[in-house]
């Protein structure tokens, strides 16, 4: 009489997987795992075989585990496209004017306007913009007078000022003009912006942000997207407040 073991063996064998090019690994693969349990089924006693429930519950927690890694694969493959699809949106920022949080200067090119956004507090009144040159000389004291609270814009070519979509009334008499009589701007070079109001009878700054021109873009060792701007500054991509 045959031997009970060495039938079921070799009629099991048949479905063994067995690669010889496989190089080994400290990490189990799906065919490492067939290739154990169809073992488990060859050595083990006939007359007490193993329970089915068993089986199905190693496979489905290696089905469990080969998911999850799925997962992660799927998940790196899904952040690899996001940050793909960011460099290529970065890169349409060139020659564009962004507004940077927390910069409060810039600066000024004949031709190009500067782009400014601040947070003004309710209650405060008497505002003022103040442009000051490289020289520390306050060049511009701009009376606004009342503005809603919330978040305000504007916009300023070196001689004329845009708040909130209204043009401001500016002595133009303190700059010099064209041979039209056209006032020209204030010379190119780098300003600072202050904006400054009262409440409750007490002077107050306000939080502002200006504009730069983006020239490039790089990215980063850690995958982060960096913006070279005008004046050799950079900034992330994550401090842009608003595209101009």
């Amino acid at each position: 009489m045959a031997d009970v073991t060495s039938v079921q063996s070799s009629v099991l064998d048949q479905y063994a997987l067995v690669d010889p090019n496989k190089t080994k690994s400290n990490e189990m693969g799906r065919d490492q795992f067939l290739e154990l349990m169809i073992a488990q089924l060859n050595n083990q006693n006939p007359l007490e075989p193993k329970e089915n429930g068993d089986f199905i519950a190693q496979l489905a927690q290696f089905s469990t585990v080969e998911g999850i890694e799925s997962m992660g694969t799927s998940l790196d493959d899904m952040s690899a496209n996001f940050k793909s699809n960011q460099a290529i949106q970065a890169s349409s920022l060139v020659g564009k004017h962004v507004t940077i949080e927390g910069k409060t200067d810039t600066d000024l090119n004949w031709g190009e306007y500067i782009y400014g956004s601040v947070e003004i507090p309710a209650g405060m009144d008497n505002l003022h913009l103040q442009i000051i040159n490289e020289k520390g000389d306050k060049v511009e004291d701009i009376s606004l007078g009342y503005q809603s609270n919330g978040e305000s814009r504007f916009i300023w070519n070196g001689a004329q000022l845009e708040f909130n979509d209204d043009m401001i009334d500016i002595d133009l008499s303190k700059l010099e003009t064209d041979e039209e009589g056209r006032p020209i701007p204030h010379a190119e070079g780098n300003y600072q912006f202050k904006l400054v109001g009262t409440s409750e009878g007490q002077q107050q700054e306000m939080a502002i942000s200006m504009s730069a021109r983006v020239d490039s873009v790089s990215i980063t060792g850690g995958s982060e997207l960096v913006l070279n701007l005008s004046g050799n500054e950079t900034t992330s991509l994550l401090n842009v407040k608003q595209i101009n």
